[in-house]
């Protein structure tokens, strides 16, 4: 195999210490070539890796707003094909194996490894992730080619074993079930590669809904009973009380349990019984699966979710099975939003514990109950609850309220009930697509020019769908959300009307901060305090952009007069350099900058002030 140079790495670090001892390190082996961009927190990764390619990433574990595993996770949905290398001070081994069952390439610790060492990790990384997607093309074409022809050859086995051509002799017959119970046993095992390959892809659809997990734990104990039996093996479910239900996809759930189940049974005694617990946790339901077999080996524990891992990987190995019934599980449970564990049970055996939202917790969120009565209320079309709640809270502290409907019909049914100034809509959702939704929700009498912005992870097949000339949809987003970005977009419909854009005032000679408030609104620049003067007697403006130096004695006066021609207050965003001070006044907004303004705090300052007036004001479509 031919190796692949770096080019490229992407340092998540906070500490600017530590990326710069990571480029003296890579200069010091004669890596210039190497490119090395430095963030420092995820969100502004997760901005570059939407607009650039890497070779490889560093990731610190210990980021201002992504601690731990949840920096490898957010990493590897962004950029899922890019080898992630763990950079750190935690020197953990069982953080180490996570991180690895995560998706990490390598786990390194700061202080112990030096800069020949770095280099070969980087190396290795990009070397086994090109390997990595080399077996998954090769399994996925292999699985997809034998399908067609098994189950041809299953069929027919099957025809003969229920004597659709005619009583076979018993030794025959007795040829043809052994034949057709290991063709199914080949049928079982490229179902569970081509499961694995299209949840990795993201192209299994879960359609989200209230289920009785008591009652489906029930039935796939009872659709397990026969295999049990075979096995020496009884099941008991151990009643805890009353059990609330969960938010999950009942088929994929049900596949979770039996696969759980499968496992449970063959590697148990015989004689010995599984035992199936369903409880109550903090906001989640959780499914525990106790055998009593050997328990599994110290050194097979990081490997047990992996693909293909077998415990026993000998060809004289006593348990059957392909090595993917584990693995599925973890992919289905990861798509449902829960969590999946193990640990050695008492006396002997492993418990496997699956946790799940409940769905009372999900249902009590759908309405923003914590925002202010007078805020603009924005509905957001979305299944991933996380993602949801982080947007409110980015939202609620701009002024605005953020309802989520989790599916199409709780979409129509909030919007029915209630009016939005906004609607934020998901292309992909659990019971339909997000471009149905939107013609359902410009059928509605009050939704016929409402904006409706696409936030998607991939929003080109909707701009490429036949129906998206009727959408009338103001944005397409990519996921994660750049909030400065949504802000952008939103505060020009809401506040001026759906054909109109605010006016800004922009006194000072800064051509990058006229360009950055030219996408917002319609900007009149000038470079004096004498000429906003003038431009305050021509027109109206909605707010104004003041450099914080022009701000002197002379001119202060213009702070307290900012008024339209109805003596209403214009909002003032004043751009001073990092210390600075500026006369007290209570509409007035101060953002620390340095030389060079950051636009992407002065657009967001911007926009929350825009939308601030509108909330005293009320002049909204």
């Amino acid at each position: 195999m031919t190796r692949k140079s770096i080019r490229s790495v992407l340092v998540i670090e906070d500490n600017v210490g530590d990326a710069r001892l990571l480029r003296e390190m890579l200069d010091e082996q004669g890596s210039h070539e190497i490119e090395l961009t430095h963030v420092e927190c995820m969100r502004d990764a997760e901005k570059y890796l939407m607009q650039h390619a890497v070779d490889v990433i560093l990731l610190d574990l210990g980021l201002p707003d992504a601690q731990g595993l949840g920096g490898v996770q957010r990493a590897h949905v962004i950029a899922p094909d890019v080898p992630l290398v763990v950079l750190t001070g935690f020197d953990d081994e069982s953080l180490a194996a996570q991180a690895l069952q995560e998706g990490a390439q390598d786990y390194l610790i700061k202080g112990q490894i030096d800069t020949r060492g770095l280099l070969r990790a980087l190396r290795y990384a990009v070397e086994r992730k090109i390997l990595e997607r080399l077996k998954d093309s090769f399994v996925s074409s292999v699985s997809h080619e034998l399908r067609t022809p098994l189950t041809s050859i299953s069929g027919s086995l099957a025809l003969l074993v229920l004597k659709a051509a005619g009583t076979l002799p018993d030794p025959l017959a007795r040829l043809v079930a052994i034949a057709h119970a290991n063709c199914q046993r080949l049928v079982r095992l490229v179902n569970d590669i081509l499961d694995i390959e299209k949840m990795e892809s993201g192209q299994v659809v879960f359609n989200f809904t209230q289920v009785d997990v008591r009652s489906l734990v029930e039935q796939a104990i009872d659709a397990n009973r026969g295999f049990a039996e075979t096995c020496g093996v009884t099941i008991r479910l151990q009643d805890e009380g009353a059990v609330w239900d969960v938010r999950a996809d009942p088929d994929r759930l049900a596949q979770v349990v039996t696969n759980l189940l499968s496992n449970a049974i063959k590697f148990s005694t015989t004689q010995s019984e599984v035992t199936v617990t369903v409880e109550n946790g903090t906001d989640a339901v959780c499914i525990s699966v106790r055998d009593r077999g050997p328990g599994i080996p110290a050194d097979f524990k990081p490997r047990i979710f992996e693909r293909f891992a077998q415990a026993d990987a000998s060809n004289a190995r006593r348990k059957g099975g392909t090595g993917l019934g584990l693995s599925i599980v973890k992919q289905i449970v990861d798509r449902l939003g829960g969590k999946v564990g193990f640990a050695d049970a008492p006396g002997g055996g492993t418990i496997f514990r699956v946790e799940l939202p409940c769905w009372k917790p999900v249902a009590g969120i759908s309405i923003d109950r914590e925002a202010r009565s007078d805020a603009l209320r924005i509905l957001f079309c979305e299944d991933d609850i996380e993602a949801a709640g982080t947007l409110r809270e980015q939202l609620n502290k701009a002024g605005f309220s953020l309802d989520i409907a989790y599916t199409t019909d709780d979409a129509i049914k909030y919007a029915t009930a209630t009016q939005y100034h906004a609607v934020l809509v998901d292309l992909q959702l659990p019971d339909g697509d997000g471009i149905s939704l939107i013609l359902r929700l410009r059928e509605l009498p009050r939704y016929g020019e409402t904006p409706i912005i696409v936030v998607s992870a991939d929003p080109s097949p909707g701009r490429h769908d036949l129906r998206s000339s009727k959408l009338n949809v103001l944005d397409w987003l990519n996921k994660p959300v750049d909030f400065n970005q949504l802000m952008r977009v939103l505060t020009k419909p809401i506040l001026r009307g759906a054909s109109g854009r605010p006016a800004i005032l922009h006194i000072d000679g800064d051509n990058t901060v006229a360009r950055a408030l030219g996408e917002i609104g319609d900007v009149v620049s000038i470079n004096s305090i004498e000429e906003a003067r003038l431009a305050l007697q021509a027109k109206d403006f909605d707010l104004a952009v003041l450099n914080g130096a022009l701000a002197t004695t002379p001119g202060l006066d213009l702070l307290l007069t900012l008024c339209d021609s109805r003596g209403r207050t214009i909002p003032v965003v004043v751009l001073s350099a990092a210390g600075a001070s500026v006369a007290n006044a209570s509409r007035v907004l101060v953002t620390s900058t340095e030389t060079q303004p950051q636009i992407d705090s002065l657009a967001a300052a911007v926009c929350e002030r825009l939308a601030s007036c509108a909330h005293s004001t009320r002049e909204l479509i």
